[in-house]
């Protein structure tokens, strides 16, 4: 009797593995027949937007259907990506999003509830490496990373070294490079890029940790120094600056990774057809180019890749969130 019981019950669960593999096979077919919404939790302009729009763009001419970007800003991307996990799981609600939004903020933002387990993954977008850097006349007269190192070391503390807002991997950058050279800087959290360049352009902070796709123009032009980039490999945009990975600490790399992602229960048939659109996107050569001038990389992916890479970067900030050395700060 034992026996027949086990075989039924085994049975129910072959039985009910077919029939969601179906459910998710069926909803796919035709996907998708109605324009999609697509939640970007920041406002226009920035990084994300620019990199989202020019992906989602060429998404839409294979999908054969209108993306219709929808910039939700607010909480530092919580109430976008909280509006998108409460959205049916259907396939014609996706988020766009970095990293901070899942698994930053409910650690340092009181009241957000949205977390990376609500969400299914699509695929990957693009990759923003960020420098480190200082005014190219900084009264310290730091010239290279060794300098910086030199100088911090000496003076505990002493340098101000501003970034982009709490809990950005701009920030969390800097935790990095204190944490692995041993060294105690002053970070400074500003609320957003613009504001912080114009400081560490008029010599009020005295470095900068910042996404390359802001800095970019100013280091070109020589106003701003770049001692080291945090990519696992130089950037195309800046060749003969080196990684901090080739200064002494070859596992240490921060940078800002962007995907697309459901809500969670989206069947996976349906994230295949936006993750074939995807593909595509990311493979076409103006694509590349236009996020190329803004100092990003596309990011080839399957769905399991995706998961994988923001799981990685989940258990990468976890160790600074549960030992409260990442922490709310007020910005400037």
């Amino acid at each position: 009797m034992k026996q027949l019981k086990g075989a039924v019950k085994a049975l129910g669960i072959v039985v009910a593995l077919s029939l969601g593999t179906h459910a998710g096979q069926a909803a796919a077919e035709g996907f998708p027949d109605k324009p999609i919404r697509l939640v970007v939790p920041y406002p226009p302009g920035g990084n994300l937007d620019i990199t989202t729009r020019a992906i989602t763009t060429a998404m839409a001419r294979y999908l054969k259907q209108s993306i219709v970007v929808e910039n939700l800003g607010g909480a530092g991307g919580s109430i976008g990506a909280g509006n998108v996990a409460r959205s049916a799981p259907d396939g014609y609600t996706v988020l766009s999003t970095t990293i901070v939004p899942l698994v930053v903020n409910p650690t340092l933002v009181p009241g957000t509830k949205v977390k990376l387990s609500d969400f299914e993954p699509v695929g990957m977008l693009a990759v923003v490496p960020s420098v480190l850097e200082v005014n190219a006349k900084n009264k310290q007269g730091i010239t290279d990373f060794k300098g910086f190192i030199a100088y911090a070391k000496a003076h505990p503390g002493e340098l101000a070294v501003a970034h982009s807002g709490t809990g950005t991997t701009n920030h969390i950058a800097e935790l990095l490079l204190e944490q692995d050279f041993g060294i105690k800087m002053n970070p400074i959290p500003y609320k957003g890029s613009a504001p912080a360049l114009a400081d560490l352009l008029g010599n009020q902070v005295d470095g900068m940790v910042d996404q390359l796709t802001s800095s970019q123009p100013q280091i070109q032009s020589g106003a701003l120094t770049a001692l080291a980039v945090t990519s696992a490999k130089r950037v195309s945009q800046l060749p003969n600056v080196p990684t901090v990975a080739e200064l002494g600490k070859p596992d240490f790399e921060m940078v800002t990774y962007s995907a697309l992602m459901t809500p969670k229960g989206t069947p996976r048939a349906v994230r295949q057809v936006l993750n074939d659109a995807l593909a595509k996107a990311v493979a076409d050569p103006d694509v590349q180019r236009q996020l190329a001038s803004i100092g990003s990389e596309v990011v080839p992916s399957t769905i399991d890749q995706a998961g994988q890479i923001f799981a990685k970067e989940e258990a990468k900030l976890q160790p600074l969130l549960t030992s409260g050395v990442l922490k709310p700060e007020n910005a400037r």
